[in-house]
């Protein structure tokens, strides 16, 4: 089941002075190696981005075929990859070299027009030319947002855009494992001070950081599909998040996957179980 969640825009026409935000964004510490344990099991543990979300974007974006893409943060090369068909070119920055290692692997071949560079946002500048789109997946509350933005601001080319890419649980649309599952990640996790963090009162949403930057128009769209999983994945999904690594974890690893695999077997058929997940992009233009 899939289906396409109706998106809208929204302009902000005046904003706050950068400088405001400043004060309450302060960037989680720049650790390069945050994702070294995780990178192996991103690509199987991770829910993929739709494919159905992709083409969205780059007609929304006027892709064909001509431009030049940037992903920041990009892992092991997922929307890079995505979008190579595209863009006429592309540079894709990870600090981890295991993740741009993966990357590399997976898009010899198919994406021979994107390449791969160690460098995070923190190294962005004007020599790196000018972009039509950059996408920034599940990697943009790491980097220094408002500075991410006024960097990216330079490199942009007018019509051009940014665009955040996610996915979720939706709420209202739950499987009976889930809520549980869930619930044991979150209990493991919080002893990390990064997640803390993220989930205090003080956190600026993504969406108010673009508000206060030049990309104040934003327009969200939502692809909702219902997939089918297997448990192999989802005792894979906790180790490819660097508040569950075994790194951060230790000893107490083994305990959350065992509790885990308790609750999967219970609600599996032949090792699968069904999810819903919510591939999203905020596409924010000038």
């Amino acid at each position: 089941m899939t289906r396409a969640v109706a998106h809208g825009a929204v302009s902000a026409r005046h904003h706050a002075p950068l400088s405001w935000m400043r004060t309450v964004t302060d960037p989680i510490p720049f650790v390069p190696d945050r994702f070294r344990h995780a990178a192996a099991h991103y690509l199987s543990g991770r829910a993929a981005y739709s494919p159905r979300l992709i083409r969205r974007v780059g007609e929304t974006c006027g892709l064909d075929g001509t431009e030049r893409l940037l992903d920041i943060g990009c892992g092991p090369g997922q929307l890079s990859i995505a979008f190579a068909s595209w863009v006429a070119s592309g540079v894709a920055l990870d600090p981890e070299p295991e993740m741009l290692r993966i990357a590399s692997e997976l898009g010899a071949g198919i994406a021979p027009n994107i390449e791969f560079r160690l460098g995070s946002s923190y190294d962005l500048s004007a020599d790196m030319g000018t972009f039509r789109l950059a996408v920034i997946g599940r990697a943009f509350h790491w980097m220094d947002r408002p500075d991410t933005l006024r960097r990216l601001d330079t490199l942009i080319e007018p019509g051009g855009a940014v665009a955040l890419f996610a996915t979720s649980q939706p709420d209202g649309a739950s499987e009976p494992w889930m809520a549980e599952y869930r619930s044991l990640l979150d209990q493991y996790a919080q002893s990390d001070p990064a997640r803390a963090r993220r989930k205090s009162d003080d956190w600026v949403g993504h969406e108010a950081v673009l508000m206060q930057s030049p990309f104040a128009s934003l327009e969200r769209v939502s692809i909702v599909e219902r997939r089918r999983v297997s448990i192999d994945a989802l005792m894979v999904r906790p180790q490819s998040m660097s508040s569950l690594s075994r790194s951060h974890l230790g000893e107490r690893l083994d305990e959350l996957l065992n509790r885990l695999k308790t609750l999967l077997d219970t609600h599996a058929r032949n090792g699968w179980v069904e999810e819903w997940v919510e591939s999203t992009a905020v596409i924010a233009r000038r």
